[in-house]
């Protein structure tokens, strides 16, 4: 049997807890001491290794969450709720980074002062941060496929705090301020909201025909695990990884789909 979307997380608690995130992410920007908690976190992050690092961040681009939602139901209904999400995401980082272009550390703090694991990234496109954007839709439709599918509960435990490391990492890299990965939270429970209450509605639902949604999904996140250059070297290994995990799943969801009963059984 498929799994039907259940219902998301009570709107108003949900929707307050990231507009909190948001707010709290404003009062950071603002707070003379902002630059001393992003160097901080940056340096005492360090206690764990560049390639921890390096791996965590790359969790967080776009096309490895559509392999990490996707991949997580055997049905379709990962691939739809996490299209609407990479769709709504991309339009919200994309807009407001270039409208409030706000310079990330590097552009600001002496970079000599930053650890940077990949390819330093200094532009004025800091705001919020779509690595945590991501990572926080992600953590929201992981739990609500969880529920969805009857999965485990500690399978939720465990996919917080993934989430929030894999936000955390963008200041660990020297890529963001901590008031770009608050912002950027509180906006990825909305969007992940969102995607889980209004998921792409097209094709519509057949348990027998040919699952070419979710292969889609996940072909396209392959396609970009093993070809896109993230400038984080440390994770090529990891961004593979990634690249088979959706392979693997595209050639299950084909060998289910051909060996399937070949006629709708009577009702």
């Amino acid at each position: 049997m498929l799994a039907t979307p259940s219902a998301p997380p009570q709107a108003r608690a949900w929707f307050a807890l990231a507009v909190l995130l948001i707010a709290a992410g404003v009062l950071a920007h603002h707070a003379p001491n902002h630059p001393n908690w992003m160097l901080g976190f940056n340096h005492a992050s360090q206690v764990l290794s560049e390639t921890f690092w390096s791996c965590v961040t790359v969790s967080g681009l776009g096309w490895a969450v559509l392999i990490l939602v996707s991949t997580m139901s055997r049905s379709d209904l990962g691939a739809r709720v996490v299209l609407t999400g990479f769709v709504l995401g991309g339009i919200v980082t994309h807009t407001l980074k270039p409208w409030l272009s706000l310079p990330r550390p590097g552009a600001v703090l002496d970079v000599e002062l930053i650890h940077f694991i990949g390819n330093p990234v200094i532009n004025y496109h800091s705001m919020p941060s779509g690595h945590a954007l991501a990572a926080m839709c992600m953590g929201t439709l992981w739990m609500c496929l969880i529920r969805a599918h009857a999965y485990p509960r500690w399978m939720v435990w465990l996919s917080w705090p993934i989430a929030l490391t894999i936000a955390a990492s963008r200041i660990a890299v020297g890529a963001h301020w901590p008031a770009d990965v608050l912002v950027g939270g509180g906006l990825g429970l909305m969007v992940g909201w969102l995607a889980w209450r209004f998921p792409f509605p097209w094709p519509r639902n057949n348990a027998f025909g040919f699952p070419w949604l979710p292969v889609f999904v996940e072909a396209l996140g392959a396609w970009a695990a093993f070809t896109f250059d993230e400038g984080v070297p440390l994770a090529l290994v990891w961004q593979w990884l990634l690249g088979g995990l959706a392979v693997a799943s595209m050639l299950w969801r084909v060998q289910a789909w051909w060996t399937r009963p070949t006629c709708e059984p009577a009702t």
